[in-house]
């Protein structure tokens, strides 16, 4: 990834505070019904974006969303090399207490659901496609979104070029 496609990917996948608070709510409820132990939306390099996560859960969500980013890229190569027309949906990792669902929410963003082996998976499957229609328009929504200067404020950007012309000058 290019240094400009790094910076347009980032900035596409900040959140305005109304998204962000609808984000929320969002995972909550979907966390809510089906009583799991961590909802994450992240987005396709694994950094969590949203999460919902229950007071006793023990996992690393940074390391979890990371690694299922990963998978989740992995299963799309192998759609790739057997000529899917689309990504694959989701990914499904069975433990023998845990299970971990990865669905593809847009291009950028997917979920990840930790649950314990006792919920039903159709449940999650189900409760999981209608979180994506809710969340979906809530990410496109492009108007809401913040760039990095109404983020840091104009006048991080003015001292910035200010001291970037500085340091540039000490040189010539």
């Amino acid at each position: 990834m290019t240094p400009s496609e790094y910076h347009r990917h980032t900035v596409e996948t900040m959140l305005s505070k109304p998204q962000f608070e609808q984000v929320s709510t969002t995972l909550s409820s979907l966390a809510d019904k089906l009583r799991v132990g961590a909802v994450m939306l992240a987005n396709s390099s694994g950094r969590v974006i949203a999460k919902n996560v229950r007071k006793d859960f023990k996992g690393d969500i940074t390391l979890l969303s990371t690694l299922a980013a990963s998978s989740y890229a992995a299963a799309n190569e192998m759609a790739r090399i057997l000529d899917e027309d689309d990504n694959f949906k989701m990914v499904l990792h069975e433990g023998r207490k845990h299970n971990i669902y990865v669905s593809s929410v847009s291009d950028h963003f997917f979920l990840i659901i930790v649950f314990e082996k006792g919920v039903a998976l159709g449940m999650v499957r189900l409760f999981t496609r209608k979180t994506i229609e809710l969340l979906t328009p809530i990410l496109q929504r492009r108007d809401t979104r913040q760039n990095l200067s109404e983020l840091l404020g104009g006048s991080f950007e003015s001292l910035l070029n200010d001291e970037l012309d500085r340091s540039l000058t000490e040189f010539t």
